[in-house]
Order: structure tokens, then sequence, then C-alpha cells
């Protein structure tokens, strides 16, 4: 009983503490599906990529387009912002990666390696290396100053869909179709731990994110199931179905005080979860026709955004 009570009242204060997202704006411009959205480090500005092979970046404020890159001849799968704001990565289905000047607009470098489609990029903490992973299953390191590249790990037999680095740069997590999660040291390509998230394709990692803390890893599988690991020991602490209202994932992402995460999927539904236990906080209302293929929130934690298959990008305003 005296349990029962404790767990009630915990869930009642997080509810009252959990953020209730308000759809602020639509941003409009693309003209295929938005495979990867990227917040700026001080949250003013929003990038996104899409399958028509551009990248633009946004005003968060006013949803402004402040301008458009013609990226790649090929759709555009991930992008991610530098840590210090002065650079956007792109990765594509033509194979490269290409790091964007954002102040000048222009392109300022090419890394050419990859021998299949580039599916995920992920900054380290510093912003010295970019981390990669193709749909070979291959994850390569790249010196961002030089472009060179640092090292290549056979990191999965199947498409590796993820990749993440832990908050102080330790470690680098990737996730893939194969099933697994891996742990790696950066520094030299060293496998610390493998977590098997499922044995079967269908739910493998799609999204993967770190805890502020670095002590716990969230994984979104395709099939709609919500999972976190304790990334000491490997263990998984939970796992959470969420339901027929999004029987896939494609985006996960903690907030920046670790208290809750946002996961993003089809058919268009965000869904925040608790993530000490797992408990489901609440299903946004608004939908996003088709399917979110695309999750980020900012680091103030102000602001969730999703790019979708209905060629937008969209976002919500967490916190004033």
């Amino acid at each position: 009983m005296k349990a029962t009570l404790l767990f009630a009242l915990s869930a009642a204060l997080m509810a009252q503490t959990a953020p209730k997202p308000v759809l602020t704006r639509t941003l409009a411009g693309h003209t295929r599906y938005v495979a990867g959205v990227t917040f700026s480090p001080d949250g003013k500005r929003l990038a996104s990529g899409s399958w028509d092979g551009t990248i633009k970046l946004w005003d968060v404020a006013t949803g402004e387009q402040l301008f458009s890159l013609d990226a790649h001849p090929l759709p555009v799968m991930t992008v991610a912002f530098s840590p210090d704001g002065h650079v956007v990565a792109s990765g594509s289905n033509d194979h490269t990666i290409k790091l964007w000047d954002v102040a000048a607009r222009r392109l300022a470098r090419t890394l050419i390696g990859h021998n299949s489609y580039v599916l995920t990029i992920a900054f380290s903490p510093d912003g010295r290396w970019l981390a990669s992973g193709s749909a070979h299953g291959a994850i390569r390191l790249w010196e961002v100053a030089t472009g060179k590249q640092a090292c290549i790990i056979e990191a999965h037999t199947l498409a590796t869909h993820a990749v993440a680095f832990s908050p102080d740069g330790h470690i680098l997590a990737s996730g893939s179709r194969e099933g697994t999660i891996k742990l790696w040291d950066p520094a030299g390509g060293t496998l610390l731990r493998t977590l098997t998230a499922s044995a079967t394709s269908k739910n493998s990692p799609r999204a993967i994110a770190f805890s502020p803390d670095g002590r716990r890893l969230a994984c979104a599988p395709q099939s709609g199931h919500i999972s976190m690991w304790d990334v000491v020991s490997g263990e998984r602490q939970w796992t959470m179905s969420a339901g027929a209202s999004q029987p896939y994932v494609y985006g996960v992402a903690y907030s920046p005080d670790g208290k809750w995460i946002a996961s993003g999927g089809g058919p268009g539904v965000v869904k925040l979860w608790e993530a000490a236990t797992g408990q489901l906080l609440s299903t946004l209302n608004e939908r996003v026709p088709g399917g979110i293929e695309s999750l980020a929130i900012s680091r103030d934690g102000r602001w969730l955004a999703v790019g979708g298959d209905d060629y937008t990008a969209k976002l919500w305003r967490l916190r004033d």
C-alpha cells in the first residue's frame, strides 16, 4: 500500500513538472520528407535536411527561413550543428558528408570515404570530431578541422542508423539494423560493450540519446518500444511500449534536465516519457501527417522540433 501511494505521489508530482508543449510553428519550404532536424547550441536557429537534397536554416523565434542550401544531389538523411554553432554537417545518400559554414552560407569541406548511404552523424562535445554511420554498417571518425579520416570502425553487419557521443566525449554509441547497440572508445575504436536491443531487424534501434549525465542511454527501436539502458552495467532498466498510437519510432531526445524523454514516429505522434521509470507522461494532441522522421530538443529546453513526411518541420514550445 505504501509503495503504491509513493508511486502515485511521484506520478502526480511528475505530471505537474512535465512540460505542456504548445505547437507554435510549422516551417514549410521543403518539397520532400524532412529527414533531419537540429538546433543551434543557443536554440535560436533550426537546421532541417530533406530528401529534396536541401538544407534550410530557420529563425526559431519567428519561423522565418533564413536561407536554403542546395546541399546534395540525393536525399539528405541527417544533419547536425557543431557545438560552437559555426558549422552544420549533412550526411546524404550520395555517400558524402558536407560541412557548411553557417555565417558565410557556403560549403567548407566535403568528407569522402563511405561506400553507402550516410544515415547518421554526430559531433563530439568538444567539436573536434565527427562520427558518421552508413547503410554498410561501418562508422567513420573524422577530424573536423582538417577533414581527415581518423579511423574506420567495422561496427555492424547491417546498417548503422544512429550514433551519439556521451556528454564527456569518452563513449561513442551506435545502433544498428542488426538489433544491437554498441559502445565504443572513440579514441581508438575499441569496443567497450554490446547491448542486445533485439534479435530482429524489425526492432532495430533507429534513434539513441545519452542522458545529460552520460549514465543512461535511451533507445527507440522501429517497433515502437522505448528502452532505457544503464551505460556502466549494460543492463536494461525498463522497456515500455508506445502502443498502437505510435507503432514505430524514428526519433528520441533527452530533456536538458534529464527528467524526461521525447519520442517521435508514426503515424505522426510525439510522446513524452518519464526518464527514470518509463511512465508515459503525455501524448501530444497534434499529429504530423504521414509520420515523423526526426526529432530534437533545444539545449535550453524551450523547444521541441520534428521533421515530417508532410515536408515540414514543426516547433512545439516547451516553456517560455
